[in-house]
This record gives C-alpha cells, sequence and structure tokens, in this order.
C-alpha cells in the first residue's frame, strides 16, 4: 500500500508541465536534490515509476536527451554518464561544465513564481516527504549540502514560506510541522488533493477533541451530581435509620424522599419532580438544611 507521501508525489507527477522555463526549472529541482549532479555524473534514483517517467519526459523536452531507466532491485535509476550529456545538462541549467561547485542554487531559473513552484514541485519529488494526515504534520525536503539547503531556505522565505533547517547525521533538512504552512506548499506545488486530505484530517480532529471535551465535561458533571447525591443519601439514611423520618420537619419530607428515590437526578431534574415545580435555588436550600439535621443527629447518635 503506497504511503502518504507516495500517493502525494504520485498526484504531483499528473501536474502539467507548464511553460518551458517551468519544465526547466522543475527539471533543476529534481536534479538539484537528486543523488548526484556533478560535471562527472548525474544521477536520480525513485523507487516510483511516475517519478522516473516524470524526470525522463522533463530531460527530453528540456535537454533533448532520452534516457533509459536501470531497474536496480525496487529502485529505477536514471544515469548520465557521457561528458557530452552532461555538458547539456549543465548549459541548459546556466552552469559551467568545468565548474566543481554546482550545489548552489541558480536563482535565474527561480524567478518567476510559477518557475519557483516548478522548482520546489522538482525538489519535492526527488528528496521529499510528508507525513499521513492522521499523524502530526510534518514535511521536509533533504539534501546533503548546507549551502544548498540555506539557499532554498531564502527561496521559500521570499515566497512567504517560513521553514525550519537542522542538520541530521550528514543531510540538512527543511521542514515544516505547522498544517496551514504545509497545506499552503502543497497547494504552492500543485498537489490539492493532498492538501485537501491534511486539512480534511485537521478538521475532523478538531471535530473529535470537541467531541471528547463535551464528553469530558458533560462524564465530570455527572461524576459532581452523582457523588454530591451519594454522599446526600448516605447521610439521609443513617439519619433515617437514627430517628426515622420525624427528625426531619414536615416541609423537608417531600425532599427527603424525592433524594432518596432519585439517587441519579440533578438538581434542576430533581426540582422539576415537585408539585408544583421549584426553583434550584430553592432545592439546594432545602437540601442544604436536611443535611444540617441529618449530621446533628448523626453526631447526637455516636
Amino acid at each position: 500500500m503506497l504511503s502518504f507521501s507516495a500517493k502525494t508525489k504520485n498526484e504531483l507527477c499528473r501536474v502539467p508541465l507548464g511553460k518551458p522555463c517551468c519544465q526547466t526549472a522543475e527539471l533543476y529541482g529534481m536534479l538539484l536534490f537528486g543523488s548526484a549532479f556533478s560535471n562527472r555524473e548525474i544521477r536520480f534514483v525513485s523507487e516510483q515509476s511516475a517519478i522516473i517517467r516524470r524526470i525522463a519526459t522533463l530531460l527530453k523536452k528540456v535537454c533533448s536527451i532520452e534516457v533509459q531507466p536501470i531497474l536496480q532491485g525496487r529502485r529505477r535509476v536514471v544515469l548520465i554518464e557521457q561528458p557530452e550529456l552532461i555538458a547539456m545538462v549543465m548549459e541548459q541549467m546556466g552552469y559551467d561544465f568545468k565548474s566543481h561547485i554546482t550545489y548552489h542554487l541558480n536563482r535565474n531559473l527561480a524567478e518567476n513564481e510559477c518557475c519557483a513552484a516548478a522548482f520546489l514541485r522538482g525538489a519535492f519529488l526527488a528528496a521529499g516527504t510528508v507525513s499521513s494526515p492522521e499523524k502530526k504534520c510534518h514535511l521536509e525536503i533533504k539534501t546533503g549540502h548546507a549551502i544548498l539547503a540555506r539557499e532554498v531556505m531564502s527561496l521559500l522565505l521570499d515566497l512567504n514560506f517560513a521553514p525550519k533547517i537542522t542538520e541530521r547525521r550528514t543531510a540538512w533538512l527543511l521542514y515544516w510541522k505547522g498544517s496551514s504552512q504545509i497545506e499552503d506548499f502543497l497547494t504552492k506545488i500543485g498537489a490539492h488533493h493532498a492538501m485537501m486530505a491534511i486539512m480534511q484530517a485537521k478538521v475532523e480532529k478538531q471535530l473529535r477533541n470537541e467531541v471528547n471535551r463535551t464528553v469530558n465535561c458533560e462524564t465530570a458533571n455527572l461524576i459532581k451530581v452523582t457523588s454530591a447525591s451519594t454522599r446526600q443519601i448516605a447521610a439521609i439514611e443513617r439519619a433515617l435509620a437514627c430517628g426515622g423520618i420525624e427528625i426531619f420537619p414536615e416541609n423537608l419530607r417531600e425532599t427527603v424522599d424525592l433524594r432518596v428515590a432519585n439517587p441519579t437526578a440533578s438538581l434542576a431534574e430533581l426540582a422539576a419532580m415537585f408539585d408544583p415545580p421549584i426553583s434550584k435555588p430553592g432545592l439546594s436550600h432545602r437540601l442544604g438544611r436536611i443535611m444540617e439535621i441529618a449530621a446533628r443527629v448523626i453526631a447526637d447518635a455516636e
């Protein structure tokens, strides 16, 4: 069964390729965050066939290079080792083929907002993960290059995203934990269904929490009512055992009978049982007098 990340990437692979400039930007993001991108080797690895088809299509459209993916176990590999082909890719991406420093972000390829979105889509397809909506919200993009991580973070900040950055072993991570920022990022790169799934899960979680709070509140109130009723009935029954119903004035005996006969009733429910009904404050006052009499009778008996 596909993970939520894999489903999100499959969705992104169905996003229309867009204008030539956006195609170049998306391919650039995939290559820059792929397994290797240098003047010696360009290598991209994925277990998802849709992603491999996507990068193969982009290489053909942007660089006029046709590649034949290599199957290595569950992984599929796009490998370019021929110097003349690597030079064609590097030139298209704005690099000097002789340069050994390729892990800098060429902001010219992500100058327009649409191209920036395409670049980030490529980066996520290559090295991103997003947690399932049922879990805590987390989205990250990983690279082994600190300078690249900081430069892409600068791009994200310019687009009003605010990721955090951290080093984990030999990798650098750009990541978000808040669902709102993750929803905005997924929307930006074209993963609308994934965004809706996260938003729906958030709403459902809020509803569950609200129901739980209501149930907990009602349970607490029921426990409070039951506890008070138990104390009252226990005191009344002990007092009755000592002196019978005559220990209570006649105007309180109906209250005594109703309280003992309805142990789980709340004050409001008990007050409504009188004919005519009485108010909650009036009932509370009567029960207070009953408890005082019961306590006095019990104390005298002891």
